[in-house]
């Protein structure tokens, strides 16, 4: 599911999308971004060997907030490679841009008291390798994935989720691709 309340021009045609080969993505983050997301404040918590009673207060910290971002931005980096490597195979070389403003995977508790969704809003700018130049760019592209609500609907979206080895984030992401992907290719 992917959601947003405007869409970008796309200039592009789909002979200039097929001449773009992707040389690789980069990720940074507006100064004011959010990430809400537990794994990676538990991985954070591994990571520094931080204990559950401290977890709360550590995870506020710079570092926390430095290592949560560096966590994300590889996940971000590799599913948007992976997406867009095989459509962008031609010979002109760019690179993807993407300035994450927000990224929230509901927690178990939040949606199956109030509900929730997950949620990517990022900045997308598709960049020539060689002179930097923006060639075309996607402001505020979200994507959302359900979250199940009710105990219930969060008992069964965890119940797919682990039968086809994925996470929330990865849902999150993969809708993050596939939107960009269709909208840059006109799909």
């Amino acid at each position: 599911m992917a959601a947003g309340c405007k869409t970008a021009e796309n200039s592009l045609r789909r002979e200039d999308v097929a001449s773009l080969k992707l040389t690789g993505v980069t990720v940074r983050y507006k100064p004011d971004a959010s990430i809400m997301w537990e794994d990676a404040v538990r991985a954070y918590a591994t990571a520094s060997n931080i204990v559950d009673d401290k977890l709360a207060e550590a995870s506020t910290s710079p570092q926390a907030k430095a290592y949560m971002q560096k966590y994300l931005a590889d996940r971000i980096k590799s599913t948007l490679e992976r997406n867009l490597s095989p459509k962008l195979a031609g010979r002109r070389p760019v690179r993807l841009e993407v300035v994450v403003r927000n990224f929230t995977v509901a927690s178990a508790v939040q949606r199956i008291l109030i509900g929730g969704s997950h949620l990517m809003v990022a900045d997308a700018a598709l960049v020539d390798a060689r002179t930097n130049a923006i060639i075309v760019s996607y402001p505020d592209l979200a994507a959302s994935a359900a979250a199940g609500h009710g105990v219930l609907g969060t008992a069964v979206t965890a119940a797919v989720e682990a039968g086809q080895g994925v996470t929330p984030a990865d849902r999150i992401l993969t809708n993050y691709a596939d939107s960009y992907s269709g909208w840059l290719i006109k799909a």
